[in-house]
């Protein structure tokens, strides 16, 4: 595999650093993701009653305790209960627009990588076939497979090993980006629904 590898050439080295951080940004989202996981509807359930209740400082030390978006949301909300629509609106879609941010950090660099990839696989295909047609030039067109093989190598790996990278982190931006969409969308019905449970707070 080393062998395969050295096959490549110089270009190898930067490809494998896109792939080192392919695999990084893979395993920090997974662990994000995962690490966010709990029962919304149980959180909405009690910061609503409490709301309901005028009792924001319960609902807040309830919120400080989960790891949830939603939760940061709403307790960023509370914070400033009792003031008019308006300001609250704003609070929930400034912090909303915080979680995305968090969600979506990673994405850009791998976005990067997946059209990069394939560049520097091109790029090691152009030194490789260059390197052959050095050989071919110094030996005045007459050359032995085996002379050629490493720039035919070069010229190979280099394109399978860019495709290698960028197919895999496309499928894994497209199901970072399913996921973020539902969690936005979830986000954005949340807002909502604490919205409209604020306005009818105490009736």
């Amino acid at each position: 595999m080393w062998q395969l590898f050295l096959s490549g050439g110089p270009v190898m080295y930067p490809l494998l650093f896109c792939s080192i951080l392919v695999l990084a940004i893979a395993i920090e989202r997974l662990w994000y993701f995962l690490s966010q996981r709990g029962d919304m509807d149980e959180i909405r359930r009690i910061v609503f009653r409490l709301m309901e209740k005028n009792a924001p400082l319960e609902a807040i030390q309830y919120l400080q305790k989960q790891n949830q978006p939603v939760a940061r949301m709403f307790q960023a909300a509370l914070l400033h209960f009792g003031k008019d629509r308006a300001q609250i609106e704003v609070t929930l879609r400034e912090a909303g627009e915080a979680e995305i941010r968090k969600m979506e950090r990673g994405l850009g660099l791998l976005n990067v990588i997946i059209t990069a990839a394939p560049l520097l696989g091109l790029l090691g295909t152009v030194t490789g076939i260059i390197s052959s047609l050095n050989v071919l030039s110094a030996l005045q067109g007459v050359a032995s497979p085996a002379q050629l093989s490493g720039g035919i190598a070069e010229a190979l790996v280099t394109t399978a090993f860019g495709l290698i990278i960028a197919i895999p982190s496309l499928f894994l931006l497209h199901g970072l980006n399913v996921a973020i969409d539902k969690k936005i969308h979830l986000l954005n019905q949340m807002g909502k629904e604490f919205m409209d449970n604020y306005e009818n707070r105490g009736e």
